[in-house]
């Protein structure tokens, strides 16, 4: 049987087709060709289907039998399956790598250079220590010591004369030492020379306020380290220190005023 082939498509298709099966080309004008071979007949058409070996008419795969002219059509040979290939084995889950929590990186301090070190120097040698220089202390010169003169008995040699009053007031004789202040018989004082009754109390003269000590043939007055003070000429006595007494001299215990008087 002699077939048309398309010039468009190459599909064949059976002698008288007006148009071509597969692209609708207009077979009319196409001349027939010599019958195929079997070869051709089973070449795959266009879209996967089989043609018959009879008509030529394409027919959809898996067909048994020419939609055409009802002829057994041949099976193509089976698909050449790939040679089998065992899966790959997958390898063993391993859980993700925790990465550790961002931290940024560590802001290194500017540079400093390094801070130069002074040239090596010996310490310095200190001299021994010497006390500062103290100029010797100037010793008085010598005096023997004190030794007051053997008191003498006083005789009678003086008198005291109270100003304002006039008043005389002999001095005792026979004793070395006198004791002038105020009697007071409470206490069981009676000085040598008592002034309370010329206002020695007033006058705040003490009970045992001061004393007249006979001295080389001397009169010497001594504050008793009275409370209101003894006074020589208006010079103050310091206790326990005698003061030798002159003819006219002004005597003061307390605020009593007395003249000293040689007989």
């Amino acid at each position: 049987m002699s077939t048309i082939v398309c010039p468009s498509c190459n599909t064949p298709a059976p002698a008288g087709s007006v148009f071509c099966d597969n692209c609708g080309y207009d077979l009319r004008n196409v001349a027939a060709s010599p019958a195929v071979s079997a070869q051709t007949v089973l070449a795959s058409p266009p879209g996967g289907g089989f043609n018959c070996p009879q008509c030529g008419q394409p027919n959809v795969p898996g067909a048994s039998f020419c939609e055409n002219c009802g002829a057994q059509l041949g099976q193509p040979a089976p698909a050449q399956q790939p040679p089998y290939q065992a899966p790959m084995q997958q390898p063993p889950y391993q859980a993700p790598v925790q990465q550790p929590p961002y931290q940024p990186p560590v802001q290194q301090p500017p540079y400093q250079a390094p801070v130069q070190q002074p040239p090596y120097q010996a310490p310095v040698q200190q001299p021994p220590y010497q006390p500062p220089y103290q100029a010797p202390v100037q010793q008085p010169p010598y005096q023997p010591p004190y030794q007051a003169p053997m008191q003498q008995p006083m005789g009678g040699t003086g008198r005291l004369v109270v100003q304002g009053s006039n008043a005389n007031i002999p001095i005792p004789s026979g004793k070395p030492t006198m004791i002038i202040g105020r009697e007071d018989p409470v206490s069981s004082i009676f000085p040598d020379i008592d002034l309370d009754p010329y206002g020695g109390h007033d006058a705040g003269v003490g009970r045992q306020h001061a004393k007249l000590l006979a001295q080389g043939g001397q009169i010497l007055l001594e504050d008793n380290n009275s409370v209101n003070g003894t006074w020589v000429n208006r010079q103050k006595l310091p206790p326990n220190q005698p003061r030798p007494l002159n003819n006219g001299d002004e005597l003061r215990l307390g605020k009593l005023i007395l003249n000293f008087y040689t007989n």
